[in-house]
Order: structure tokens, then sequence, then C-alpha cells
């Protein structure tokens, strides 16, 4: 079991435009916060999850970039990645 604060492995497809996923850390105790519309920002750019599956061994989120944030400035922003801290 992964205890609280720490992190999980989940495969993001989308980062970068690109289709295939790259494997990256997600902090483990924001999991409950992911959910569809939610930006985050990753390597200078900004993303909008599209959908996701956290549970399980398949474990993936779905993004797409946003290439100008301020135009939605209501929009949640998380920092949801280990690398992104």
């Amino acid at each position: 079991m992964i205890k609280t604060g720490q992190v999980m492995p989940v495969r993001i497809f989308g980062l970068f435009g690109l289709h295939h996923g790259l494997e990256l850390e997600l902090k483990k105790k924001l999991t409950k916060s992911i959910r569809e519309e939610v930006f985050f920002d990753y390597d200078n750019r900004c993303y909008e999850v599209q959908s996701f599956s956290l549970t399980g061994t398949r474990r993936y989120i779905n993004v797409r970039q946003i290439p100008n944030p301020g135009l939605y400035p209501t929009k949640v922003r998380l920092q949801i990645l280990s690398s992104a801290s």
C-alpha cells in the first residue's frame, strides 16, 4: 500500500502532443483532487485532464495541452506531478 505523501507511477497520454504515454510519478496525496477539466503545469506547458483512471494496475491520465491558459482564470490548477513540485 502506498502511504500519503508518497508517489505512484501513472502513464500520461497527450504530453507534448505525443500519443504514446509517458510514465511519470503522481503525487499520491492529490489523487482525490484529480478530475476532468483540471489544469496542471508540466515542463513550462499547461495541460487539461480529459479522462483518467487511477485504480488498478493500468493507471492513466489523458490530457490536452492548453496553449493560452490565461484565458481560463477560473479553472482549478494543481501541481500533481512529483517532478513538477
